[in-house]
């Protein structure tokens, strides 16, 4: 007798959380033309005893359904009340029987795009707040294999899959599987848990190696037909007889690999096989009769041929390709070489269409959610019209989640994203991310489904902290947006001002419980304003009465515009809402303008800053300042200042009676020669306390001699040369004929 077995679908299981508040639809496959029963038992987690004429809980549900002759069938599940209770599930279908036990009803959330998001917990450390019991116990996860290609795999197939093979519901006692888990997903799950008091399950579905590409769906495409314009003249868009002819040019790349490092032994053996170079040159697609041999000698001579070859044995690569990202795939020649022109139209897998969809997204068709969680990858950068595909991603993820059609909106899904991070600058064309983030931030605002963006400007030192506060503050906006009007339910974007004389007074949404900003002589730094002139300088600002802020300068009368952290790298940009979320970038125009450089230094308030020392390393904190002549010690004084929150007192030695020191603008985040437009001259604030004779001197702009007074004093420099102030380095001296001294400089001015 033959037995068919229920299958279910993937995301379907024990210890799953199915989603509150919204009809469950199951969609299996059994015997073909039988009867197919579900029936659903609750019990209460706490073990108390339930009377039997109380329906809430034992078997509250019975259904019956006859399957097609393909063998499918169908159940849908009245909506139920999320609740720390259990739930069973027995299916049962002739002699098969299959039970689903320890089940949760709450909210079910979906993690996907890459970076941070993909962060497993092994790699990641947890802030130090103890963690509770009750709402570990309530907490789900559902974590396929990261990369979307499961056991057995090697490529991304061309077909849609229809289960996982792998992929099960974790509970956080199940610590070496906990430990795979997306850590921004746990902090996400637990702070909104430990706030709504039942389970929350997040099925984990970000990889780092992805764009958003890789999710959108090709019946996506066809309904955004614009999307579907860009994606083919970017070379991008695969059909299925595209992508098969794409996997049969990685195969030969395959090969390839494998008889180099076949050949490359032969070699180190001293059994040297023409034919096997022969066969690497045909799969490269060269013509082996084109090669001029190699010599067969002993490399005992500095002319050998082999010799002359090492530095050549590099230069042999079976794929130029890997640093080409676009086109589409050539017609597959007839004998099988894969030509320079294959390699030209080589598409790297991130780049490559739909495979995170048919591999990871359509096994989970008509799983319920409250929302979605998604963050971008560097490469989207290079997607002209961002919206377009997002508008292709939520085309996707609205025909394969439910509910599809919402009637109540308290229960219509809502989608958060996650901005792109500084780390991702491209120092070619550094105003891109912000850019690219500005379109992100634009895009929400035109949804009807709810909505929010989170920031990340503010985390740039690397800390395995950041992917567990970037999950605790997306739990923050799906709690604003979901369960509380008093919360945020995005970053704080500025949207109102006033206008007082020459400041302006801006207000901002979601603001929470107000403003909160470290520094103790309520200067906020970040903000930057323009006049008539459209070129950006950075601005005093102040927060009045925690709820907005007053921005101005002095030497402005009527600014134009203002921006806020809109700089590549915004280390400065710091000021955040009550519940820890940073305040949004912003610039107030689009307006053609030049904007502010980096000049905290000017400032003389603090010694260090957080940066790049070249475009490829990690953010870290380096010093502002340096003695380049003499000796010196250059220290923060918070009492004696002119503005802002300290001074720098330089205790010097001379060196043939000069001293020397400079802010250090050669790192790579500093994009020097720095270019400040509509300025002549520097202004430096100075304090002499021994009261000595001196004299400051400042390489290209000129000398002055500094009073013999107990008071501050300004000095004012002309610069030598023609057009805009342009540094590359900034040399100050200060000449004293003694041999030890002090000096205090505060408020480095351009002017």
């Amino acid at each position: 007798m033959q037995i068919n077995p229920i299958i279910l679908p993937s995301w379907l299981s024990s210890k799953c959380v199915f989603q509150q508040g919204v009809e469950l639809k199951i969609e299996g496959v059994a015997a073909p033309s039988a009867t197919v029963t579900l029936e659903i038992v609750k019990d209460p987690t706490d073990g108390r005893k339930v009377s039997k004429l109380d329906t809430d809980y034992g078997v509250i549900l019975s259904r019956e359904t006859t399957t097609s002759s393909k063998g499918k069938f169908s159940f849908t599940i009245p909506p139920y009340k999320a609740s720390s209770d259990s739930y069973t599930f027995s299916f049962k279908c002739l002699t098969d029987q299959t039970t689903l036990t320890d089940l949760r009803c709450g909210d079910v959330w979906v993690f996907l795009g890459s970076d941070f998001l993909s962060i497993p917990m092994k790699e990641a450390n947890a802030t130090k707040a103890p963690l509770k019991r009750k709402v570990m116990n309530y907490l789900r996860f559902f974590s396929p294999v990261r990369s979307g290609l499961e056991k057995g795999e090697e490529v991304y197939p061309a077909e849609e899959k229809t289960h996982y093979k792998e992929a099960e519901w974790i509970k956080v006692t199940e610590t070496a599987k906990l430990s795979e888990v997306s850590s921004s997903a746990f902090a996400f799950a637990y702070r909104l848990s430990d706030q709504i008091s039942y389970p929350v399950g997040v099925v984990d579905l970000s990889y780092n190696d992805s764009t958003i590409l890789n999710w959108i769906a090709p019946f996506a495409m066809d309904r955004v037909e614009a999307l579907r314009d860009v994606v083919e003249q970017m070379g991008l868009y695969l059909d299925e007889e595209g992508y098969k002819k794409l996997l049969a040019i990685d195969e030969k790349k395959k090969k390839a690999v494998e008889l180099k490092e076949e050949y490359k032994e032969t070699i180190e053996s001293g059994d040297i096989d023409i034919s096997m170079q022969d066969e690497i040159k045909r799969l490269e697609g060269q013509d082996p009769d084109d090669i001029k041999p190699l010599d067969i000698d002993f490399p005992t001579s500095g002319d050998s041929s082999l010799n002359e070859t090492k530095g050549h044995k590099e230069n042999i690569s079976f794929s130029s390709a890997s640093q080409l990202d676009f086109g589409m795939v050539p017609e597959k020649k007839d004998d099988g070489k894969l030509t320079k022109e294959d390699e030209k139209k080589f598409i790297k897998q991130k780049f490559r269409m739909s495979i995170l969809y048919r591999t990871k997204l359509a096994p989970l068709k008509n799983l319920a959610v409250r929302g979605f969680c998604f963050s971008p990858d560097k490469g989207e950068l290079l997607f002209e019209r961002y919206d377009l595909f997002l508008m292709g991603l939520l085309t996707t993820l609205a025909e394969v989640f439910e509910p599809k059609e919402v009637f109540d909106e308290t229960v219509m899904p809502s989608i958060l994203f996650v901005t792109m991070h500084p780390d991702d600058v491209d120092f070619e064309n550094p105003y891109s991310v912000l850019e690219f983030n500005e379109n992100f931030t634009a895009f929400t605002k035109l949804l009807s489904m709810p909505s929010g963006i989170v920031s990340m400007h503010d985390m740039l030192l690397p800390d395995k902290t950041i992917s567990f506060i970037l999950g605790m503050r997306l739990a923050t906006i799906a709690l604003g947006t979901h369960f509380s009007p008093k919360m945020s339910k995005s970053s704080p974007e500025p949207n109102d001002i006033e206008i007082a004389g020459n400041k302006r007074i801006i207000k901002f949404s979601n603001l929470g419980s107000g403003l909160n900003y470290n520094d103790a002589s309520g200067e906020i730094t970040g903000f930057a304003v323009a006049g008539e002139d459209r070129i950006f300088y950075p601005a005093h600002a102040k927060s009045l009465y925690g709820m907005c802020v007053m921005v101005w300068r002095d030497d402005v009368e009527e600014p134009q515009s203002i921006t806020y952290g809109f700089t590549p790298f915004p280390h400065d940009a710091t000021l955040k809402n009550g519940e820890d979320l940073p305040i949004l970038p912003f610039r107030f125009d689009r307006d053609p303008a030049y904007f502010a450089p980096d000049l905290s230094f000017t400032r003389c308030d603090c010694l260090e800053f957080v940066g790049k020392r070249t475009p490829d390393s990690d953010f870290e904190t380096l010093e502002i300042y340096r003695t380049f002549k003499g000796k010196g010690i250059i220290s923060q004084d918070n009492i004696h200042k002119l503005t802002g929150s300290a001074s720098l007192r330089i205790r010097y030695e001379t060196d043939k009676s000069l001293y020397g020191f400079e802010p250090c603008l050669e790192y790579a985040s500093l994009f020097a020669p720095i270019e400040i437009w509509g300025r002549s001259r520097i202004q430096l604030s100075v304090f002499n306390p021994d009261q000595k004779k001196k004299k400051l001197i400042v390489e290209d702009f000129g000398e002055a001699e500094i009073k013999q007074q107990l008071t501050w004093q300004t000095i004012t420099l002309e610069y030598s040369e023609d057009g805009p102030i342009k540094l590359d380095k900034l040399r100050i001296f200060i000449e004293d004929k003694e041999r030890n001294g002090e000096i205090y400089i505060d408020s480095i001015n351009f002017i």
